[in-house]
């Protein structure tokens, strides 16, 4: 299975732990100019179990070879 791990940072006046701002409400702030994006990079991660920000979720179903 191909994955792509993208990384996004958004800066903000909020913090969404506190106030409960969704990820989308967050990115809409970014896009309306409320809250600024300073970065935003997707790469393809080859074997996601490995990768440092991989948490052994089963949302993808079980990892198997393409």
């Amino acid at each position: 299975m191909k994955l792509y791990k993208t990384t996004i940072v958004i800066w903000s006046e909020f913090n969404p732990d506190q106030q409960m701002i969704e990820l989308s409400n967050l990115a809409n702030l970014a896009t309306n100019g409320n809250a600024y994006c300073s970065k935003q990079e997707s790469e393809e991660v080859m074997d996601p179990v490995s990768d440092k920000d991989w948490d052994g979720t089963e949302f993808f179903g079980e990892m198997e070879e393409e």
